[in-house]
């Protein structure tokens, strides 16, 4: 709804969204062209994920194909990412008290610059993003934990880092634990520069 992307976008940027009046520069930014249509879309999408994390909650997981909108601020969009719906999900469950302490795992090629700005300096959500350094964007706010790989980083050195860092997200004991599962880490993804393989 309109007032769950209240939690975290500010009002006149949902009334851009709702209008469609974004300037040039904000619709360069979001690299997407305004409808209604691709509004709803990312509505729906955001529904998603408040529905798998309150699923999460009754049932200890939850899943969803679609969202991890982690370029979204709380004041405009960026890289494709109309509604940060992972933040929403969060103030969501925060607001029914449902948790209260949350991490986020963001293992998307990019790093999550606008759930690092939404969530500055809030010591109730520990933000983990491990990205490609050298890649979009070129702004990256601090995280509670950045790890910032060089290009070309396979598996073995990735996956090391992964293990010394996840005891460090999880010591803060969180109620919830979001990750983000991008794709794009993959060693023949359009737009990434590491080396994953399926293995």
């Amino acid at each position: 709804s309109w007032d769950e992307l209240a939690l975290v976008h500010t009002a006149e940027y949902l009334a851009k969204a709702r209008d469609g009046t974004f300037t040039a520069e904000e619709i360069r930014l979001l690299e997407l062209p305004w409808s209604r249509e691709v509004v709803d879309g990312f509505r729906l999408m955001t529904g998603g994920t408040i529905a798998a994390a309150r699923l999460a909650m009754d049932e200890g997981i939850g899943i969803h194909a679609g969202g991890g909108f982690h370029h979204a601020f709380a004041n405009h969009g960026e890289g494709f990412c109309l509604f940060n719906d992972v933040a929403v999900a969060i103030r969501t469950l925060q607001r029914e008290r449902r948790a209260l302490r949350v991490a986020i795992i963001d293992l998307d090629v990019h790093h999550g610059n606008g759930t690092s700005m939404i969530f500055d300096l809030d010591d109730t959500v520990f933000t983990f993003s491990m990205h490609q350094q050298h890649n979009y964007p070129m702004f990256k706010p601090r995280s509670s934990l950045d790890i910032g790989l060089e290009n070309g980083t396979a598996g073995a050195v990735y996956n090391d880092k992964l293990r010394r860092a996840l005891p460090d997200v999880l010591s803060t004991q969180p109620d919830a634990v979001f990750y983000l599962a991008g794709a794009d880490p993959f060693e023949h993804d359009q737009l990434g520069g590491l080396a994953m393989t399926h293995a």
